[in-house]
Formats: C-alpha cells, sequence, structure tokens
C-alpha cells in the first residue's frame, strides 16, 4: 500500500473524533515552531503577530498615554499658585520702580556734570549707563569729544572768516575799532 492510498483512506474518516484525534496528536509544538521558523511558517503568522500587536498598542495609548503626556506637561510647565504669579508681578514691578529710581539719579548726576562742565543737557539720555561709574566715563568720553570738535570748528571758523578792512578809509573810526587799528597800524 502507497502513502497516497493511505491519506485517501484517511479523507473518509474526516469529521469524526477518532479522526481528530489522530491528527491533533501529528501537530506537536517542535513541528510547529519548525514550520514557524520557514518563510511559509513566517508568512502565515507576521500578519497575525501584526494584528495582536497593533491592538495591544492600541490598548496601552489608550490606557497609559494620556496619563504619561498629562505627567510629562506638568513636570514641564508646573501649575502655577495664583499668589505665586502675584508675587511674581509685584517683584517685577518693584524691580522696575527701582530701575527707573536708578535711571532718574544717574539722570540728574549727570546734568549737574555736564552744567559743570559746559557740555550740552539735552545729549544727556544717551550717556546714561547702567550704573554712575559707567556713566561719568560715557560723560568724560563725549566731553573730550564735544571739546576736540568744538575747538576744531572754532579754529576753522577764525581762519576762514578773517576780517581784512577796506583801504583808504575816510570815516573816523571810534572805541574799539580805534584801538584795533591804533594796536595794529600796519592794516591801515
Amino acid at each position: 500500500m502507497e502513502f497516497k492510498e493511505i491519506i485517501a483512506q484517511l479523507e473518509q474518516f474526516k469529521g469524526q473524533d477518532e479522526y481528530e484525534n489522530y491528527i491533533s496528536g501529528l501537530i506537536t509544538a517542535d513541528r510547529v515552531n519548525k514550520f514557524i521558523d520557514t518563510e511559509d511558517g513566517k508568512r502565515l503568522i507576521q500578519p497575525k503577530m501584526d494584528s495582536h500587536f497593533t491592538k495591544g498598542l492600541d490598548t496601552w495609548k489608550s490606557n497609559n498615554l494620556e496619563k504619561l503626556v498629562s505627567e510629562k506637561v506638568k513636570e514641564l510647565y508646573p501649575e502655577q499658585d495664583p499668589k505665586d504669579l502675584e508675587i511674581k508681578k509685584v517683584m517685577q514691578e518693584l524691580e522696575n520702580m527701582k530701575r527707573e529710581a536708578t535711571r532718574k539719579d544717574l539722570t540728574n548726576k549727570a546734568m549737574k556734570l555736564a552744567t559743570q562742565k559746559n557740555l550740552p543737557v539735552d545729549l544727556i539720555d544717551y550717556f546714561i549707563g547702567d550704573d554712575e561709574e559707567v556713566t561719568t566715563k560715557n560723560l568724560e568720553t563725549f566731553e573730550k569729544i564735544f571739546n576736540s570738535s568744538l575747538s576744531a570748528g572754532i579754529d576753522s571758523k577764525i581762519k576762514d572768516n578773517t576780517y581784512i578792512p577796506p583801504n583808504g578809509k575816510t570815516e573816523e573810526l571810534s572805541g574799539v575799532e580805534k584801538a584795533f587799528y591804533d594796536i595794529n597800524k600796519n592794516l591801515k
């Protein structure tokens, strides 16, 4: 008897308990594992594993993800007590007031110093620093630049606008002009 004949005879008993018990005895864990390790077995089992994993992941997300995200958000951005917010606001206002008072004091001192040194007070706001030392240094630098620029401008005007009186003046000079010409007789 050939194997094909045996299979044909077994097919006659399909659906009976004895047949089912015999066939189930042929399927063992070792045989199933060997089949799963083959390419055909992987192709057969992979879609089932993927659907099982996807279902498990969806369940985990619905049960745990929102909680984890909420905890992380609270960790990164803790809820502040309204009292803490109010204290922070008051502290900021106090700091602004201190800064303004310091700036006013520095402005007054700078104006006083600029007035003493005959500097233009309209530009004082541009030279006020964070503290008195920086403000004083800024004004000293401004004074040097302003005075050198003023001196250069005056020298330039004096050189450009020299007065040469006309020759042959017939009218009488008086006061300052006469004294000037008396001292500088070669100009007449």
